[in-house]
């Protein structure tokens, strides 16, 4: 399939990384159909407005300020008279000092709220929502030898130990329990989104996307150089200055930004894609190749 020249793509979060991608595949190779990009701040828009001013000046991109993904509502008008939804922004917190109202409850509402505005509207086609791999991952176990792990996983995590401030983390290795109560965030923020579609059953599709641990280039110009990294970006970057330990090797499969950026597109217009959790990982690479061949570049 391929999308239709009437067609408006609302693509949230669109100044992140792998939301800028996407945008600017949209642009590029999906001629003439309409995109209209969510942002928080009227600053931010205004980066995406220089990094793609022929495709505003035309009428193509369009930018609208959603402030707080969280407010009841808050989607009502991005999402007006749009045919796709590519929901990638997400909440953060990844120091909360409430793990249920910081982290868990602002992810769960996060993609309800936008699933809420979407059934509001007509005329909507398929849905793609950006999860992740720890979504599925069972951090007691890890990567361990004869497992694969597939779209019928979850992370066991509960919710009441997610929230528990008292959960018992000796359960896990060491290397993985700063990152639990945010690992159960993201399973329970898909969670709940597929809980409402099957809930509501709506005329359009829904796809969830879980990626591995994500790098590649950036759309939009980095300011002051490296301001703007994500946190993986930033970690590769660290870690071929040579700022992190040379064999931390927590996330041994990785996946191109721009492929995640297409597979995104393809979900909004792929039958087979409709319905499905599917995991986006097919790049083995360690943090100690990172820092072995950097230094040579």
């Amino acid at each position: 399939m391929a999308f239709a020249d009437s067609d408006l793509i609302v693509v949230t979060g669109a100044n992140g990384h792998v939301a800028q991608h996407v945008v600017s595949q949209l642009l590029s190779f999906h001629a003439p159909v309409r995109i209209r990009g969510t942002v928080r701040s009227s600053m931010v828009a205004q980066k995406l407005y220089a990094a793609f001013e022929p495709f505003v000046s035309s009428g193509r991109l369009e930018i609208v300020t959603v402030p707080d993904l969280t407010v009841d509502g808050a989607f009502d008008d991005a999402t007006q008279g749009a045919t796709h939804v590519a929901h990638i922004a997400s909440p953060l917190n990844m120091a909360p000092e409430n793990v249920e109202n910081d982290l868990l409850i602002p992810a769960i509402k996060g993609n309800v709220c936008i699933l809420e505005s979407i059934m509001k509207q007509i005329g909507i086609k398929a849905v793609v929502i950006t999860s992740s791999f720890v979504a599925a991952f069972d951090a007691r176990h890890g990567f361990r030898e004869g497992y694969t792990y597939s779209s019928a996983d979850w992370n066991p995590i509960s919710y009441d130990e997610a929230a528990d401030p008292m959960h018992d983390m000796s359960q896990y290795p060491e290397m993985w329990r700063p990152w639990i109560t945010y690992m159960a965030s993201r399973k329970f923020a898909e969670k709940a989104a597929w809980d409402f579609y099957r809930k509501h059953q709506p005329t359009w599709a829904l796809s969830t996307l879980l990626p591995s641990f994500i790098g590649g280039p950036f759309v939009l110009p980095l300011t002051k150089g490296t301001d703007g990294l994500t946190f993986s970006t930033g970690l590769i970057r660290r870690t071929a200055l040579g700022g992190e330990p040379l064999f931390r090797n927590d996330f041994p499969y990785w996946v191109d930004v721009r492929d995640v950026a297409k597979a995104h597109i393809q979900a909004l217009i792929t039958p087979a894609a409709w319905g499905q959790r599917l995991m986006l990982g097919p790049w083995p690479l360690l943090f100690s190749d990172v820092g072995h061949f950097t230094p040579g570049l």
